[in-house]
């Protein structure tokens, strides 16, 4: 099962790559062009997903987490920005057939959309963190301005 999918995956990498990375830019409506860092910095990430599939590497959990740092600065909702591992399920079916065992991919999926869930609302954590400190930062500066 592991060895097929292993297989699928490295024998179609660079379509199945480039048809997610199509549809994760789609998520940004028309503000993030291929070529640009952020869309180099995504397929990086999603290619990092790809290599570490079939086996749940570190590598695997390593593209997860790169992937929802960028989907996480941007202003969506959860689910949409986690529908790109729903897209990325969509493409494995369709490449892998009838050939591969479904019931594996769509598990292996399920786990890492758990995980990105987890990753994603970490991340949105320290922005929000962030914002509170530069609030009080802003505050303090504007209360000492007034007081002196």
């Amino acid at each position: 099962m592991k060895r097929t999918w292993e297989r699928i995956i490295r024998e179609n990498r660079e379509t199945i790559l480039h048809r997610w990375h199509e549809r994760g830019l789609d998520l940004f409506t028309g503000k993030m062009a291929p070529g640009t860092p952020l869309a180099e910095a995504l397929a990086d990430g999603m290619g990092m997903i790809l290599d570490g599939f079939h086996n749940d590497s570190d590598l695997c959990h390593e593209g997860v987490l790169r992937v929802t740092r960028i989907l996480a600065v941007h202003p969506f909702r959860p689910s949409r920005s986690l529908s790109l591992f729903r897209e990325l399920s969509a493409i494995l079916q369709e490449t892998g057939g009838a050939e591969a065992d479904a019931s594996f991919c769509r598990e292996r999926i399920e786990e890492t959309v758990f995980e990105a869930f987890d990753r994603f609302m970490e991340h949105r954590e320290t922005i929000y963190q962030l914002k509170v400190e530069e609030s009080r930062s802003k505050m303090h500066m504007l209360l000492g301005r007034t007081g002196s």
